[in-house]
């Protein structure tokens, strides 16, 4: 399976920083939760980080990171901007 191009962007506005972060593939998803988010816990955060892992491994395909990083951002309180 292709860890490529999620099929929409989605544009996400971390706490502690005014820039929006365009997240268009699953090795950007996998930096923001790994490197800038305002959590590390919680049952969507550790969803999205291990199917984001699977999907880089090529064992799931590409939307379902797209749907956990989401799930993660609603759980995190990360604003997504429309």
């Amino acid at each position: 399976m292709d860890p490529g191009p999620w099929n929409e962007c989605v544009p996400v506005r971390m706490p502690d920083d005014p820039q929006i972060h365009m997240v268009s593939n699953t090795r950007q998803a996998v930096e923001l939760l790994t490197k800038r988010w305002p959590v590390s816990h919680g049952q969507a955060y550790q969803a999205a980080i291990d199917i984001c892992m699977a999907v880089l491994e090529r064992e799931s395909p590409a939307y379902v990171a797209r749907v956990a990083f989401v799930a993660a951002a609603k759980e995190a309180q990360v604003n997504i901007v429309s």
